[in-house]
């Protein structure tokens, strides 16, 4: 009898073993899978700029600044807190100066809550009301004002 017991305990082990084993592996596919994402994002990100350096060129836009960093203040509890902003690009145009950010597909549109918002913290930071959207899926320029 006591050799049954032993493959029993043996057959315990091995399952529970193989089950951290498989669950070790998950979790560092799936870290490696987000890796990836993240990277493929970045890649995207870098294109559309480039092609939006283009875009705007072609439209008479000089490039002043890429992602011009401006610092922010809100009060939480009465305690000031900051944040950085980085919009894509400060631009200007007949001696008017834009802060343009690149969006491509459905973001690219002001009806996308994140892009709506994205362009009014430029616009209280930056205090400015000129800012440009632009699309670089359809090539297009959109002036936006609050």
């Amino acid at each position: 009898m006591p050799s049954i017991e032993i493959n029993i305990y043996a057959y315990i082990t091995f399952f529970s073993i193989s089950i951290l084993i498989f669950l070790y592996l998950g979790w560092k596919i799936r870290k490696i899978y987000k890796n990836f994402i993240f990277y493929l994002f970045k890649v995207r990100g870098r294109n559309a700029e480039k092609k939006a350096i283009k875009i705007l060129k072609k439209n008479g836009y000089q490039i002043l600044n890429k992602q011009p960093i401006a610092k922010g203040y809100l009060y939480q509890n009465k305690k000031q807190i900051s944040f950085i902003v980085r919009p894509d690009f400060r631009v200007s145009k007949n001696n008017i100066v834009y802060i343009a950010e690149v969006k491509s597909g459905m973001s690219a549109s002001i009806q996308d809550i994140g892009t709506r918002r994205q362009l009014l913290e430029y616009s209280i930071v930056f205090n400015s009301n000129k800012l440009i959207l632009v699309d670089t899926k359809k090539n297009k320029i959109k002036k936006i004002e609050f």
